[in-house]
């Protein structure tokens, strides 16, 4: 028998090399192809019983090229390798229609096993269409096919109790055959299954078994594994099973039931696929809601902090009214934090990004912490020479606040929390190990604390949205979760090390920059308000934040023409009765939005200057924005000083950029 051979596809040509060595030492032969446009012709010009193809490639990606193949050979078997880890690229490409995926970075067992299966499960679909019209003159082939069928295959009599298994269940349960054989269907089933398991031997009144040849889902238990509190999928296999009812000629020649032949197959991973999309859509409503109520919230939080500054401008700071009012500044700043958070979670809110010193935020939050946790014992190690790192400063304070929260919960008797920083080169090596986009310069921060520490059980499941141990009510399991998503938006990643007993160790690393800054203070002095003229167009439809933002503008200097949409925005600049200088954009607006609004304006006047706003914005939508020609943007709520310093700004750039 003629050798398997596999067409390996992958832009990075070490990957291709390394697969193709591994699967020569299992006996099978490969054929190297490293863009899709190679692949799709040495594909037409050969026959292959496998296709190991990378998702990621330039040019044609590996969904167009999985399109290709198929057009060309429909049977074709094809297994995607994807570096996303994510939900979407594995669902995507199951749609398309691979057989099955592998993610970066994999063990090469796994690679193996992987293919063999696939090889095998596709031999043994061809082998049922031939054993199906075969079967009655072929029992040592069907014998054959049973024993060595990588699903389950089992009889269970009239009482349901297992008459035969085949080997599967060892490999997959745990079970042997002795142990199985005599005992009942029901004893392998997870309790909430039992119900389900009663209709495998019931009739109707015509004598036809009641799901007769339907798809049903089980939960076998596996042998010697407890039912964990943490994972389910550990205790138990999801398993598709069909049945068949089996009958013997009885004396009436009437048929009689003798009992049920049962195929089950194991669905874990494609259940455990399920749940995450499931879990990314809830995510996503969440995050929807999340931005809702961060939009109104910001709105009303804009007219607070602009009549606050418009007061506060006409106070010495010293005096107790200027203090008043810089309290009140604090209290909409601590708002203005929580609907970040909220849009931080959603992962819809737009980053303001700075060169930062990391050790600058550590010790502020660390003071802020440590100011209501008294039975803490907070100890810092800071490198004094830290390379700067490009973040929005609000969300690594969520991220280092949520850390700290994190460590005092795991001590409920107090401790220390240890807190460092470091400056890390990552090489191609180390890239691989911890999973980061690009070798480089990077920023450490590590948190560890001596609280009550973690199992490998806990720890797998720990930046989980929602996964918790503590008792209901008690928290929301989004800290952690909030936290890696904010690291990796800013291409970064987060590693834990825990011991039970021992404590816990939390690391983030993120891009470094080399630019030399200098540590951040908090100001003591009034912040600086910049005048100006000319007339401004201001498009909002909120009532109160075009009132409060009207003002300020004209307390500046400038001329106001407000608006409530777009549509009356575009007639103001149609109508040319009066030259409009720059225009203040609401992004979130019913009937025309933020962009579109922007769109038809830069039709109307390419040099128009246009300043963005929102309260609620996706960073991909401001980043587009800018690309299209944006002269800036400015998230509420704002004070009269970082307006001003915006529209300086703004009308320093040149019209039209």
């Amino acid at each position: 028998m003629s050798p398997k051979h596999i067409l390996v596809v992958d832009d990075e040509k070490r990957i291709v090399e390394n697969i193709t060595l591994c699967l020569k030492r299992e006996g099978f032969q490969t054929t190297g192809a490293y863009d899709g446009n190679e692949a799709i012709r040495i594909f037409e010009q050969q026959k292959f019983d496998l296709v190991l193809l990378d998702v990621s490639m330039p040019g044609m990606n590996g969904y167009e090229v999985m399109e290709h193949i198929f057009a060309i050979d429909e049977e074709a078997l094809i297994i995607i390798i994807t570096g996303y880890a994510s939900v979407e690229s594995a669902i995507r490409a199951l749609k398309i229609g691979a057989w099955d995926y592998l993610k970066k970075p994999f063990e090469y067992a796994d690679l193996v096993k992987t293919v063999k299966n696939a090889l095998s499960q596709k031999k043994l679909i061809a082998d049922k269409k031939a054993v199906s019209a075969r079967l009655e003159a072929s029992e040592r082939q069907y014998e054959y096919m049973v024993n060595n069928s990588p699903d389950l295959i089992f009889t269970l009599d009239k009482q349901g109790c297992f008459t035969f298994v085949n080997p599967q269940f060892e490999k997959v349960l745990g079970f042997a055959k002795k142990d199985l054989i005599g005992t009942g269907f029901k004893d392998i089933l997870h309790k909430e299954d039992l119900s389900k398991a009663a209709i495998l031997t019931r009739f109707d009144k015509y004598d036809k078994q009641i799901n007769d040849g339907q798809d049903m889902l089980f939960r076998f238990k596996k042998a010697g594994h407890k039912t964990s509190q943490y994972d389910p999928y550990e205790s138990f296999a999801f398993m598709e099973l069909k049945t068949t009812p089996m009958h013997l000629p009885a004396s009436d020649n009437r048929a009689e039931f003798n009992g049920v032949y049962a195929v089950a197959r194991d669905v874990t991973e494609r259940v455990t696929l399920e749940d995450q999309l499931r879990q990314a859509q809830k995510m996503d409503a969440i995050g929807t809601l999340a931005g809702g109520i961060a939009h109104d919230f910001n709105n009303i939080l804009m007219g607070i902090q602009g009549y606050s500054s418009l007061v506060k401008s006409g106070f010495e700071q010293g005096s107790e009214e200027y203090k008043r009012l810089s309290n009140i500044d604090a209290y909409v700043f601590s708002g203005a934090e929580m609907a970040r958070q909220l849009l931080g979670f959603a992962q819809k809110t737009s980053q303001e990004t700075s060169l930062v010193n990391l050790n600058y935020l550590l010790k502020m939050t660390a003071k802020l912490f440590g100011r209501t946790k008294k039975d803490i014992w907070i100890e810092q190690f800071l490198d004094k020479q830290l390379w700067g790192t490009i973040v929005d400063e609000g969300l690594i304070k969520q991220v280092l606040m949520n850390l700290f929260v994190n460590a005092w919960q795991a001590m409920p008797d107090g401790g220390k929390i240890l807190i460092k920083s470091e400056n890390i080169v990552m090489d191609e090596f180390k890239v691989d190990e911890f999973g980061l986009e690009k070798s480089g310069t990077y920023v450490k921060v590590t948190v560890t604390d001596t609280g009550i520490g973690m199992n490998d059980e806990i720890m797998t499941r720990i930046f989980d949205p929602f996964f918790t141990t503590k008792e209901r009510g008690q928290g929301t399991g989004l800290g952690l979760a909030t936290a890696y998503g904010i690291i990796k938006s800013h291409k970064g990643i987060f590693k834990v090390t825990s011991k039970p007993g021992k404590g816990s160790s939390f690391m983030f690393f993120l891009p470094a920059s080399r630019a030399k800054i200098t540590p951040g203070k908090v100001s003591e002095e009034k912040e600086m308000i910049f005048n100006g003229k000319g007339m401004v167009l201001l498009v909002d439809d909120e009532k109160g934040v075009i009132e409060v933002c009207s003002e300020m503008l004209e307390y500046l200097g400038y001329q106001v023409k407000a608006v409530s949409n777009g549509f009356d925005a575009i007639e103001v600049l149609k109508a040319k009765n009066q030259k409009i200088d720059l225009v203040i954009l609401d992004m979130v607006m019913p009937r025309m939005n933020g962009e579109e609004t922007f769109e038809k304006i830069r039709a109307l006047d390419p040099g128009m200057r246009v300043l963005v706003s929102s309260g609620y914005s996706r960073e991909k939508e401001i980043q587009k924005m800018m690309k299209k020609g944006c002269n800036g943007f400015i998230s509420k709520p704002f004070d009269i000083a970082k307006l001003s310093e915006k529209l300086n700004t703004v009308f320093k750039t040149p019209s039209g950029r």
